[in-house]
């Protein structure tokens, strides 16, 4: 697969990256954590850039961890759903 080279700004920093990603994909992640720094710069007091990078990294750990365990609890209930499915049409054949 072709590595693309993107160069970002966050917080106001260069940062030049290789990514498998497309640049559209590179951007969006470059302007949801930029948009994170920001929620972490209103929301405490810190202010060196290494603090809210890593208020910023926290804030969206949660997230993905949040978002983990939901797909793991929709899995299991859709498994369960299709096995009821699967037992009502067994009863109709």
């Amino acid at each position: 697969m072709k590595k693309h080279v993107a160069e970002l700004k966050i917080d106001g920093h260069r940062l030049v990256v290789k990514s498998d990603e497309d640049e559209r994909y590179v951007r969006a992640v470059e302007d949801y954590l930029n948009n994170k720094i920001e929620e972490v710069k209103e929301s405490t007091k810190a202010a060196s850039t290494l603090d809210l990078a890593l208020l910023a990294a926290l804030n969206i750990t949660g997230e993905v961890i949040k978002t983990k365990e939901m797909l793991e609890r929709l899995g299991r209930r859709s498994e369960e759903i299709a096995g009821l499915i699967d037992g009502r049409l067994q009863q109709t054949s």
